[in-house]
């Protein structure tokens, strides 16, 4: 069963890789229904993680929560053939943004005219659900990722 607020079907799956060194680093969102923390930290304009391609929908679905707080809207995932081959899962706010994204990347195609998904609407969050954690929450945090049997990589 997915989170109505995060979309998330576990609640501690993020982050996927380097999970200690992103919660000490960067600013996170905690969804207030699940709990689950996600990356929300900005490197430049549009530069956060959510805004980059994934390599799968599901891990795409995890960041689009995020690229929903960034944008102020609802986003869809909408899936991408790049150059080689390569399927890649990237989150627009809308058509119009994916459109501006393939005339400047003419070797990446898109051949559906509809995100695979789309949240039905945008839900604001609470201003203190966007914040650098604190030790002891990433302490909490880590230990009950490690309790479901993640590791940190």
């Amino acid at each position: 069963m997915h989170c109505k607020e995060c979309y998330s079907g576990n609640p501690r799956i993020t982050p996927l890789l380097g999970a200690q060194a992103c919660l000490e680093s960067h600013k996170q969102y905690i969804c207030s229904t699940c709990g689950r923390v996600v990356c929300i930290d900005m490197n430049g304009e549009r530069r956060a993680r959510c805004f980059m391609p994934f390599k799968s929908a599901e891990i795409a679905l995890l960041y689009l929560k995020c690229a929903e707080i960034l944008t102020g809207k609802p986003c869809g995932i909408y899936e991408l053939v790049y150059k080689r081959g390569d399927l890649r899962y990237r989150i627009f706010e809308s058509g119009e943004a994916l459109q501006t994204f393939l005339k400047k990347h003419p070797d990446v195609k898109h051949d559906r005219d509809e995100p695979i998904y789309r949240s039905k609407k945008h839900v604001p969050v609470q201003e203190n659900q966007v914040h650098y954690l604190s030790k002891k929450e990433i302490n909490t945090y880590l230990q009950e990722r490690k309790a479901l049997g993640f590791r940190d990589t």
